[in-house]
């Protein structure tokens, strides 16, 4: 990253976020105002790929900055994690660079929600989860959630050249679709236009964000969780 970009932040929420969210924004704001462009927030609830395109437009239209950090007003952006992300950044190698955040999906047969990395591989039906992932390094990934996503300009400025008469200028970036009849959400939709276009995505495994379910679900819960199951399969594969 340049030593005169600028990164703005965009959310969107349905008029309050959580306590811990605000108290971080303002904490990185004053940590690391000279970095920092205009905010931006849009105020929303329902169809999330509407309001994550409204983020883009705005920042697009209406500011200047060289960087679009996109985030979830349910998760904890500290300085340290900010930090991290900005220095892997670059226009050329590393368009796109993504935290790591976990999902907490309901599986049968467990009495907790388990918690699923949300950086992705393609496969042939679709995306799946990388499990297992080397600790604090930054690794190529073809797609990941878009609750904490570091975007260069050109990236968005590219799929909004490319859209179709039907996306239109505005509403391009993010959709819900199908792909191979697999629904698939609108972060891996984005991520998948990116990629279609030549940018390379990545991710920084030491990156990690707390993000809000019933509890603040972090990367502790995913390595015991792992451990769990490799555990009961080993007694399983035992004779």
């Amino acid at each position: 990253m340049k030593s005169r970009d600028r990164i703005s932040i965009g959310w969107a929420d349905p008029g309050q976020v959580d306590g811990e969210f605000a108290v971080n924004i303002a904490l990185l704001a004053t940590a690391r105002m000279s970095l920092l462009g205009p905010l931006i927030r849009v105020e929303g609830s329902g169809l999330i790929s509407r309001l994550r395109n409204q983020i883009v437009t705005t920042f697009l239209d209406e500011i200047d900055s060289t960087w679009l950090l996109m985030i979830d007003s349910d998760e904890i952006l500290t300085v340290e994690t900010f930090d991290k992300l900005i220095a892997t950044a670059h226009e050329v190698t590393h368009p796109i660079v993504a935290g790591l955040y976990f999902g907490a999906f309901n599986i049968a047969g467990n009495a907790y929600p388990v918690p699923v990395p949300l950086i992705y591989r393609a496969q042939a039906l679709g995306y799946l989860p990388i499990d297992e992932y080397p600790k604090d390094k930054v690794i190529a990934i073809d797609g990941a959630g878009t609750g904490c996503l570091l975007i260069h300009r050109s990236v968005l400025e590219a799929i909004r050249a490319a859209a179709t008469v039907d996306q239109g200028a505005d509403w391009c970036w993010f959709q819900d679709e199908p792909i191979a009849g697999n629904w698939v959400g609108e972060d891996l939709i984005f991520c998948r236009r990116a990629k279609a276009l030549g940018f390379p995505i990545h991710a920084h495994t030491g990156a990690i964000l707390a993000h809000r379910k019933r509890y603040w679900i972090t990367d502790l819960h995913h390595q015991i969780d792992r451990n769990a199951r490799k555990i009961a399969q080993d007694q399983e594969d035992t004779p």
